[in-house]
Order: structure tokens, then sequence, then C-alpha cells
């Protein structure tokens, strides 16, 4: 339930889960019903509406009127402040959207408000997080330099995570829920089904099928031997644990998907890469735009990575050229 108000009579923010309930009430959804609805949203997407939410409930609380009771000249009165302190599209996006949750989806189709988000495209696009990506050649390298046999659990689990990370193109999230029972050793290959509900799950959609050749010229950057190495030095280690990676310290538990994204940040600055520019989520990057690079169809790309057959995100935002600053040097001083 929504808090009482201070003494001031401002009303504290009660977490944006709070706040949509309050929302669904006041809209006549049924008390037994709402449970039900909340569960539409992951935990994701709800901890990144709290953040609009919270800016939404202050800005009315020191304006004095109901948060519940949304207009469009007070949304696009609340969105220009955020505009005016440097907010960027995506996240003045991401407000409008969380403020929906109290509105109702009708206030994106409102003609004033997509006449405001077109002023804040043309005034401040959104840009790609990278203007060009590393080429995954560098940790094919680091990798193939590795013996499996020989490494330290530690340094396999960041080998296995890297690797993972380029030859599927998934996120951490989707590597983060892998189990082991959900892993198919084939005679050529390994398939990885991941039943869980991630990101880009939705009625009708398929979830990720990772599958994994086995590359057995070149043991060292074979992912699934990579992967098999992996499970037989860790069996003992698990216990009941049926998540694929697990915390490299006693007492061993899930890895959550920071400490993954953490493993793959440490394994990019092992192969000599600038992780103050370069973040985990860059292995997405990188082999996206290899794939594409080497002729492999946007259909392909899609499929493997995850997004779906509409989605243009891949040559917004991900198709990158390969960063090599030593080009035109080279160029200049005739160096092969």
């Amino acid at each position: 339930m929504v808090r009482d108000t201070t003494s001031d009579g401002k009303t504290p923010f009660p977490g944006g889960r709070e706040v949509i309930r309050k929302a669904l009430q006041l809209k006549n959804i049924p008390e037994n019903t709402i449970e039900i609805c909340l569960a539409s949203i992951t935990a994701s997407t709800l901890k990144q509406y709290n953040s609009g939410l919270r800016l939404w409930w202050t800005f009315c609380n020191t304006r004095l009127v109901n948060p519940f009771c949304v207009t469009i000249p007070a949304l696009l009165d609340f969105l220009t402040c955020q505009f005016n302190i440097g907010v960027s599209f995506g996240s003045l996006n991401s407000y409008r959207s969380a403020i929906a949750q109290i509105a109702g989806p009708e206030i994106a189709s409102d003609f004033r408000v997509k006449r405001f988000f077109k002023g804040v495209f043309s005034l401040r696009p959104p840009r790609p997080r990278y203007e060009n990506v590393w080429d995954p050649d560098i940790a094919l390298g680091y990798a193939r330099a590795l013996n499996n046999k020989t490494l330290s659990l530690p340094c396999l689990t960041k080998k296995l995570v890297l690797l993972l990370a380029l030859a599927t193109g998934q996120r951490i999230q989707t590597l983060s829920l892998i189990n082991i029972d959900n892993i198919v050793v084939l005679n050529d290959k390994v398939e990885i089904r991941i039943p869980n509900r991630i990101k880009t799950s939705g009625v009708n959609k398929l979830q990720p099928l990772l599958v994994l050749p086995f590359y057995k010229t070149d043991p060292n950057l074979c992912v699934a031997g990579v992967l098999l190495e992996y499970l037989k030095r860790t069996k003992e280690d698990r216990g009941q644990c049926m998540s694929l990676f697990i915390t490299n310290k006693k007492p061993h538990r899930r890895a959550s998907t920071q400490t993954i994204g953490r493993w793959i940040g440490q394994a990019l600055k092992d192969c000599g890469l600038d992780t103050s520019q370069f973040k985990p989520q860059s292995t997405r990057h990188a082999s996206t735009s290899k794939a594409a690079r080497s002729g492999v169809s946007y259909d392909t790309i899609r499929l493997a990575a995850g997004w779906s057959s509409k989605s243009n995100t891949f040559a917004r935002f991900y198709n990158r050229p390969v960063q090599d600053n030593t080009v035109f040097a080279r160029a200049v001083l005739n160096i092969a």
C-alpha cells in the first residue's frame, strides 16, 4: 500500500511495484487478479521502471499533484525538466514507459508526446554505445594460448565465459541461466536450451538454443570442449547446484549475472583490451559484427543473438567497424 503522507504533506516513494499495484487498483482490477498482472513485469524491467517512477513521484510531490492522475501537459513538463538536465533519448523513453504503467499505454500514441520525442530525437539523437568495436581475433589468440588441461579453475572459468559469449552472441543474462540439465552433448556439437524467461521472451517467441560445434582441429578454441572440461572440474564442488556457472570460492553457489560480467571483464583485460572503453557486454557487439563481416546473413545473426525477425537493433547499434587505430599510420609508412 502507498504510505501515509509525511509532516510536510509529501508522500514517500513506496517503490515501483507498489506504485504499479496502486495504479491497477485504481483501474478497478480485481484484487485477486493484481498479482497475476504484476507477474507480466520481469524483475529487471521493474528495476528499470523504478527509477523513472521515483523521479515522477518526486516531480508530483514537489508540485503537490496526484501522481496517479497523469495528464499529458504534466508528463511533458516532467520530461522537459529531465531533458534540460541532460537525460538521454533512451532514458526519457524509459521514463515514459514507466509512467505508462500508471496512465496506460495510450500516452505513447498521443500526438503531443510523439511530437516531443521527435524533437528530442532531432536535438539529442540516440547513439550506439560503441562507434567501433574490438576484433574477436584478439580474444581468440589469447584463448588459443591457454591449455584447458593445465589452467587453474578461475582461469578456465574466465576462458569459458569469454568464448561462450563470443560463440553465441548472447546476453550475459542468458549465460547466467544455463542449467546443466539443459546441456545435451551430441556427436558433433553441444546444444544448450534456455527455458527460463529472458529479456526477449514473449508469446509465440522461440527461446534461445545455443549450439556449440566441436572444433577438434584446435582444442583450445573449441568452446564445447572447454565447457566439458569445466563441467568435469566443477563436478565435485557444485553439489546440488544445477547452474552451469558457480562461484570459485567456497561455499560454491550459482554465479550471478554481475559475477559472470566481472569474469568477462577480467578476461578482456587479460587479452590486453581497454576495459575502460569496452565493457563485458561488448562481446555481443564484437561477435555479431564479425559474423556480419564474415558474410553471415542478418537473419542468421538475429536468430543466434536473440533478436526478432523485425528487429533493426543489430543494424542500428551492434554492427560496428573493428577498431584499428594503426591503419592510418601503417598506410602512410607503408607498413604491411
